[in-house]
């Protein structure tokens, strides 16, 4: 019994921008109604529970383990998978150069992928803003309120370095999708971040914070979607195809009998992909 999914990168990105727009949407309603409730009403359902567990909670950008941090998430290991998937045929075709680092950016998007599920980078945030506030010699710091960036550009920094070579080795197409796509999902999580940070040390307006958070996130989102579009687009162009069939064989009754991410209707898998 066998399972086939066909990938196209045009599908595919349309399918996942639809998403974002229906995350977004109910994120703004949500803020919306929330807003209106304490503004102008002297309703207290803003504050039980329930309110916050299944209307702010569930698709506010802003929380944790809700619709939108499982969408990123999901984004984010679909990007590992992909990364994974160009690695195997790199390392299998007639020119294996940088699967090695094909890989490692499949095991870099799987940490972050746990990172967004559970927050690891907020446990930075306290420590690292104390360091800051006492080498600085100030309470207030502005654009590094939420200073666990500086720890991951830091980290990045490095990365690239290690990267460089194989990055300008990309075909130019998507050489230009990654670095899009990396630069919108910079400008939220750090330029945005480094924003929502000023707003929180500077002023008290609640709003001006989420609408902040909202942008924040929705850039992150959007640059994962894109680097996914980038990838998929990637093996589209190496393969000459017009779309990826992923094939799930499936053995007696639903035993997985072998996995091969993104099998094609190519009968030379060797000589498919060249970087």
């Amino acid at each position: 019994m066998e399972s086939v999914f066909n990938l196209n990168a045009r599908s595919v990105l349309k399918f996942f921008l639809k998403v974002l727009f229906v995350i977004v949407l109910l994120n703004i309603a949500v803020l919306a109604l929330e807003y209106y409730l304490k503004t102008y009403t002297n309703s207290t359902i803003t504050g039980s529970h329930s309110f916050k567990l299944y209307v702010t909670g569930m698709f506010n950008l802003e929380g944790e383990k809700n619709v939108p941090t499982y969408f990123s998430t999901i984004n984010l290991l679909i990007s590992a998978l992909l990364l994974f998937t160009v690695s195997r045929y790199v390392k299998n075709s007639n020119r294996p150069l940088y699967f090695r680092q094909w890989r490692f950016l499949g095991f870099l998007f799987t940490w972050l992928a746990m990172d967004e599920l559970f927050q690891l980078h907020e446990l930075s945030i306290n420590p690292m803003r104390s360091f800051l506030q006492l080498v600085l010699q100030k309470e207030n710091l502005g654009f590094l309120h939420f200073p666990w960036y500086i720890l991951y550009v830091l980290l990045m920094a490095g990365v690239g370095l290690y990267l460089a070579r194989f990055v300008f080795s990309l075909p130019r197409r998507t050489f230009i999708n990654f670095v899009v796509s990396g630069g919108i999902f910079l400008s939220g999580a750090v330029g945005m971040e480094m924003l929502g940070g000023y707003i929180s040390s500077n002023t008290d307006s609640d709003i001006l914070g989420k609408l902040s958070t909202t942008m924040e996130e929705t850039l992150e989102m959007l640059g994962i979607i894109l680097f996914i579009y980038s990838l998929i687009r990637h093996l589209e162009d190496q393969k000459s195809l017009k779309n990826i069939v992923v094939n799930f064989a499936l053995a007696g009754k639903g035993t997985p009998k072998a996995v091969e991410p993104a099998r094609t209707e190519v009968s030379e898998v060797k000589q498919a992909v060249s970087v």
